[in-house]
């Protein structure tokens, strides 16, 4: 596997770890939140903390969610799946959004992706071809 290959991969797992991490310390502030109103008070009732505790939840999930897809797309990128490649650039060019960190990594990840060595690794970009139709042997 090319070094840049490596690097990208280290990369999306660096990304995913921090995505995880995300998604436990929203979980972490959004229930500490919780317990702070109090769960069964008066207060806990109100509609401004169930939203919020909604909230860390779906962005929690979301966090997660997202770190499972890098896992995935680097297992497709260690064996060498094309499909992993496209994913891989999707990520890459999502996570330039998320300065400083994030825009760090999508930079690692798209020079790895679109490299030479990327090319060698995945096999060319070309379109699938089609199957031809055979007709059947006509027989006297």
């Amino acid at each position: 596997m090319p070094d840049s290959i490596k690097t990208t991969r280290i990369s999306l797992i660096v990304a995913a770890g921090l995505e995880f991490a995300t998604a436990a310390l929203l979980l972490f502030i959004f229930f500490a939140g919780a317990s702070l109103i109090g769960w069964g008070t008066e207060r806990a009732g109100l509609l401004g903390s169930a939203l919020l505790g909604a909230a860390g939840i779906v962005l929690a999930a979301g966090f997660a969610a997202f770190g499972v897809i890098d896992l995935i797309v680097v297992s497709g990128i260690a064996k060498g799946r094309p499909w992993a490649r496209f994913a891989g650039i999707v990520l890459a060019v999502i996570y330039l959004a998320a300065v400083p960190i994030g825009t760090i990594l999508g930079v690692i990840a798209l020079m790895g992706l679109l490299g030479r060595d990327a090319r060698d690794w995945f096999g060319p970009l070309r379109p699938v071809p089609r199957s031809t139709q055979i007709p059947p042997p006509t027989y006297p």
